[in-house]
């Protein structure tokens, strides 16, 4: 007959078999990836949610690295960012990080991890998960772009003019502000409507967007009739090139309109310029450009 001790041992290696059996089958049907590197990063371990992220199998992983499934520049971005917290052997949560599936479409993950350390505190690797969030960066990313652009024509808002203008100002640039401020929109607006006065500040909108396309500049509408042109450090357009776009007929209905516009530019001085001063001197310029056009109408009126 078996001893006790042998059944008692038989039983506990079932019980452990069917424990890991259990654990597999977690790791395998767990929504999130579950992975494993060694510590010059490449994958040891690779559940096989790895297929629906990164349409490969666990085999096609192994052995290699999370940047060998990532476009070049974000490899480096992201290699740099995990060689310092490697360097730390500190563990990390949400590294958001752009992979291209095997079909060549981009897959953004969310990934964590922890370090795995030897008895003598050596980093041996890590262990960790991944996470589609691509739909949830997109909603994101299209909220990011509603909270930085106007609605009506899509152009840069105020809040985006001023990041582009201070990030140019932080790299020693001197760039130029050319204010526009549209002549004879208000009587089209109040003349024909809300609805065709959009219409007329989308196509300005447009035309802007394509000046500035065409000639490197930055188009952006702060608000009201109000658009503003930004010229990179060393980039000139003449203020008739401007004006002439402007002044194209415009289709609203079944009427042609023409609008103006009065320009004031104004260019960064030097490294102790600030946004708020090269706008306000910008501003000023403009004021002047349409008090000379009204007193010119005044004293053709009279």
């Amino acid at each position: 007959m078996p001893s006790d001790t042998g059944a008692a041992n038989d039983d506990s290696s079932a019980a452990m078999r069917r424990e890991l059996a259990r654990l597999r089958e977690m790791l395998e049907q767990n929504s999130d990836w579950i992975w494993e590197v060694d510590a010059q990063g490449r994958y040891t371990y690779a559940s096989r949610q790895c297929v629906a992220l990164l349409g490969r199998e666990p085999e096609e992983v192994l052995g290699r690295t999370p940047f060998d499934f990532m476009p070049p520049d974000e490899a480096e971005r992201v290699g740099r960012i995990f060689g310092a917290i490697a360097a730390e052997q500190r563990p990390f949560t949400q590294l958001l990080n752009r992979n291209l599936r095997k079909d060549g479409s981009l897959v953004v993950l969310e990934t964590s991890g922890v370090p795995l350390l030897g008895p003598d505190g050596a980093l041996r690797g890590y262990r960790g998960i991944d996470r589609d969030v691509t739909q949830r960066e997109a909603a994101n990313e299209r909220l990011r772009h509603l909270a930085r652009h106007d609605d009506l024509t899509g152009l840069p808002n105020r809040m985006y003019l001023r990041e582009h203008l201070a990030g140019q100002l932080a790299a020693g640039q001197r760039p130029g502000v050319l204010c526009l401020d549209l002549d004879g929109f208000k009587p089209v607006n109040d003349r024909l409507g809300h609805a065709a006065g959009d219409r007329v500040l989308t196509e300005i909108g447009r035309r802007l967007a394509e000046l500035a396309a065409s000639h490197g500049l930055f188009a952006a509408r702060p608000g009201g009739d109000e658009f503003v042109l930004i010229l990179p450090d060393g980039v000139a357009v003449s203020p008739e090139v401007v004006r002439t776009v402007i002044a194209a007929p415009i289709a609203v209905d079944a009427e042609t309109v023409r609008i103006g516009a009065s320009l004031g530019l104004a260019s960064a001085q030097g490294p102790e310029d600030t946004v708020d001063a090269l706008l306000a001197r910008a501003d000023r310029v403009l004021y002047d450009a349409k008090e000379a056009v009204r007193r010119a109408g005044v004293s053709d009126g009279g």
